[in-house]
């Protein structure tokens, strides 16, 4: 931050009208100054580094000289010299004009320039990642304290401004930003130093998706043809097993009839479903209500398949 703080300083001087007279008859070839008026006085105005509007005694009478005075021709007496300076500021003088004397005034204009750092300092605080969904909250951390007020302009990319605006802290909403970055970026302003401490930093915060539920399948346990009821028990049994050992699962056991004699008249649908189902339940204790028998299209030879299907999983479907 820069101010600026400008003086004019004023010299006044006098010469004597022969000496005056004297270095300008010498000019040579450069054009000579027009002599002042019979019975008047000289005032010359130089200003550096540019030239002023001039006022004697409130009239305007012209610019100042710049390198070379310019002259105003007055009545000998007392004259207000006023300059109109930078910033509308004016310079008076009040000086004596007297016949075949000139006055000098001559002002300069300095430029002071005194560097300051800024009464305020922030920086961003942001989470480096948050879980989509959750509000992200971002924060501005004054490194130096603000002896006035400032302005706090949020923006947030990849995310919406639920609250804060206006504030230091903001939070934004991460709803459907799995997998993208929000970026909130703060503008620090104030009314007093025009800018020039102005400040606009960013932070980032990657949003990650929510991980997706593993999805759960169904287990095929065992495919086998019928051959004998204790054999098929002893098939049964592993499956049982482990239906009872998978918390809020299904047993689904699919018999495919087969087209066989033996499959006719002796291992019907019918009666393995009934002989499986009594087995399961008395002699292995599983509760009938886990338990489903589903008919197949007919095969070469009756067959089984049986399924464990954990809670949410798709059952089979008889082919």
């Amino acid at each position: 931050m820069r101010t600026i703080r400008t003086n004019l300083i004023l010299a006044l001087s006098l010469m004597l009208a022969f000496s005056v007279s004297t270095a300008l008859a010498s000019g040579g070839e450069k054009e000579k100054k027009q002599r002042a008026p019979k019975n008047m006085g000289t005032v010359t105005v130089k200003t550096s580094p540019v030239a002023y509007p001039v006022k004697i005694d409130g009239e305007y009478r012209g610019m100042s000289g710049v390198g070379e005075a310019n002259e105003f021709y007055l009545t000998p007496g007392f004259h207000t010299i006023e300059v109109e300076g930078p910033g509308g500021k004016i310079y008076r003088q009040e000086v004596e004009v007297k016949k075949g004397v000139k006055v000098c005034i001559c002002l300069k204009t300095i430029e002071e320039t005194i560097s300051k750092p800024c009464p305020y300092r922030f920086s961003l605080e942001g989470p480096d990642s948050v879980t989509e969904g959750d509000p992200v909250r971002f924060r501005a951390i004054p490194d130096i304290a603000s002896p006035i007020p400032v302005k706090f302009r949020w923006t947030a990319s990849n995310g919406t401004i639920t609250s804060g605006q206006g504030t230091d802290t903001i939070i934004v909403d991460s709803k459907g930003m799995g997998g993208r970055t929000i970026n909130a970026e703060l503008d620090v302003n104030d009314d007093v130093y025009d800018n020039r401490c102005r400040q606009v930093i960013n932070v980032p915060t990657e949003i990650e998706r929510i991980p997706e539920d593993p999805k759960i399948e169904k287990l095929r346990c065992d495919e086998f043809i019928a051959v004998s009821a204790d054999d098929d028990k002893v098939r049964f049994d592993n499956c049982v097993i482990m239906a009872q050992n998978t918390p809020d699962s299904r047993l689904y056991v699919i018999i495919y009839p087969g087209t066989d004699r033996r499959s006719r008249t002796v291992n019907t649908y019918e009666r393995l479903s009934r002989r499986s189902l009594d087995y399961m339940v008395r002699n292995r204790g599983m509760d009938p209500a886990r338990i489903t028998f589903l008919k197949g299209s007919p095969r070469a030879r009756t067959s089984y398949e049986v399924w464990i299907v954990p809670a949410g999983a798709e059952p089979p479907v008889a082919q």
